[in-house]
This record gives structure tokens, C-alpha cells and sequence, in this order.
């Protein structure tokens, strides 16, 4: 139950410090749990037994502990870190990004409880390259 708790709090409560380019499309946050979980449990476990849940302290120590952390893990968190900053980015830029689309094809719809997103998902085959790119990138189709 501790290790899951400490993948949990690697995943949902880290500083993101990887390149937002890294990937071409992102992972939800139950999948990054997994793929930690599967290819990171043991060298947390072993390594990062006393890391602190939440505030990045077990990613902290897997990076501070590099030599010792597996191949494996080393892939996978990279990928997965670089994934999650890539979706997080995406969420925060994403009604900048689509703006323009927004005020063409969703003039006049509520900008709250997602009817902007749904419109621009309706919209999907006539909105900008970057609109639909970005609304994958954030998880959100």
C-alpha cells in the first residue's frame, strides 16, 4: 500500500521538469501509475523508502539515486514524466491555443462545465491544426 501510495503522489503531485516535445502524445495519469508501477516499483521501494509522499520527493530520489535506479526504470520514468508534463502543459495552454476557433465556430456557448470543449470537439473537422492537436494532447478526446 506504500508503494502505491508514493507511485500515486510521483504522478499526481510532482514538479514536471521534462521537455514538453519528448513525446508525440500524452498518457492519462492512471496509465503513467501503471507503467511506474510495473517498471519503478522495486527501485522505489528500495530506494525511496523514506521519500516523502507528494511534492516530488520520489521522483527527487530516483533522480538522486540514478546509478543505483534500474535501466528500466530510468526509460520508462523519463518517457512517462516527459508524457505527463507534455498533457499538463497542454490543459494549461489549450483555451489560448483555440481561442481564435472558439470565437469562430463556438460564439455565444457558456465557457464553463466543459460546453466550449464539447463545442470544439463537435467542431473537430473544421477547427485549426493546433486546436486539435492540443485538445489531444491535453486527454481530452
Amino acid at each position: 500500500m506504500k508503494l502505491r501510495r508514493k507511485i500515486f503522489a510521483t504522478c499526481f503531485l510532482l514538479p514536471m521538469a521534462f521537455s514538453a516535445n519528448a513525446l508525440a502524445e500524452t498518457i492519462s495519469f492512471a496509465e503513467a501509475y501503471d507503467r511506474l508501477s510495473k517498471s519503478c516499483g522495486s527501485d522505489i521501494e528500495k530506494l525511496c523508502a523514506n521519500a516523502e509522499l507528494g511534492g516530488g520527493e520520489v521522483r527527487a530520489c530516483l533522480n538522486k539515486n540514478q546509478a543505483r535506479v534500474s535501466a528500466g526504470c530510468k526509460a520508462t520514468s523519463a518517457e512517462v514524466f516527459a508524457s505527463l508534463e507534455r498533457r499538463i502543459n497542454a490543459q494549461r495552454i489549450a483555451a489560448k491555443v483555440c481561442e481564435r476557433d472558439i470565437g469562430r465556430f463556438c460564439r455565444g456557448v457558456q465557457p464553463h462545465d466543459g460546453y466550449q470543449l464539447q463545442c470544439l470537439l463537435t467542431a473537430s473537422k473544421v477547427i485549426s491544426v493546433d486546436c486539435q492537436e492540443i485538445i489531444t494532447d491535453a486527454g481530452w478526446r
